[in-house]
């Protein structure tokens, strides 16, 4: 299930014609958002960007989907997915870096190769909507390439998912341990995806044992298990970029982030 909705991903965030016209740009004081599949919303000086992926509409009559940013402490999605079909309908985000849709987002420290042994800190904070109903995820998700230089076709060799919350929602492929990282546990999933062109990449899930809708992490520590603790990665790959965002299949509701840091030092 998981597997399609990483190809649907790719594809549905190909059509560069709609992210061009739904390109919105914004500064740090300003209020936006958008409705429109592919549509963006600018932060932080453009190094941040609210992506309004809703790549699983064709499969879905009367769904809705919006971004919306109004400050730094109030920022965050909505949508209605009245589906009872599984897969990922939808990854409404935060993107930091490289996309499928773009080159890299300027000054986000991306991308950082493995080896230079960086830093990538990050906090959030989170709250639903008491009516937020059906199945999803709020996940980060971090992208590899063998390239400083990858382009929007440029397939990843590797993702590394951290999930943070988990309502009803399943980790691609098999389940392999569970560690402890940044004082919590987390349920280690390994996986791979077929992007139906003859190619592929590899899928690393953290998740985190308990859901937590508040955490401070250095998300290097995830990439360093993959990488020195179970030599799954070339420490020579260069990390592309960071979304962060929910994974939905079904249902309705509302995520608002209060608080939202990410920097690569």
């Amino acid at each position: 299930m998981r597997r399609h909705s990483r190809i649907a991903r790719k594809l549905g965030a190909l059509s560069a014609a709609a992210m061009l016209a739904s390109l919105l740009l914004v500064t740090a004081a300003s209020a936006a958002s958008t409705s429109t599949d592919g549509g963006k919303v600018y932060f932080d000086s453009n190094k941040q960007y609210l992506y309004n992926n809703a790549w699983g509409k064709s499969s879905v009559s009367g769904w809705s989907q919006s971004v919306y940013y109004n400050s730094s402490t109030n920022l965050g999605w909505v949508w209605n997915w009245p589906t009872t079909t599984g897969g990922v309908k939808g990854y409404p985000s935060i993107v930091s870096g490289w996309h499928w849709t773009d080159g890299y987002t300027a000054g986000s420290g991306f991308p950082t190769r493995i080896w230079d042994n960086k830093n990538i800190n990050t906090s959030v904070t989170y709250n639903f909507d008491s009516n937020t109903t059906g199945v999803y995820n709020m996940t980060y998700d971090l992208w590899l390439h063998d390239t400083k230089d990858a382009k929007s076709n440029s397939r990843p060799t590797d993702e590394i998912m951290v999930w943070l919350h988990n309502t009803n929602a399943g980790a691609l492929g098999t389940y392999i341990e569970t560690v402890s990282i940044g004082g919590s546990s987390w349920k280690v999933y390994k996986g791979y995806v077929d992007d139906g062109t003859g190619g592929g990449w590899n899928v690393f899930s953290y998740l985190r044992t308990a859901n937590t809708n508040s955490i401070d992490l250095n998300l290097k520590s995830f990439v360093d298990h993959a990488v020195y603790s179970k030599k799954w990665i070339s420490n020579a790959k260069y990390i592309s970029s960071v979304e962060f965002g929910a994974e939905i299949s079904s249902g309705s509701g509302q995520v608002n982030l209060s608080r939202w840091n990410l920097s690569v030092q």
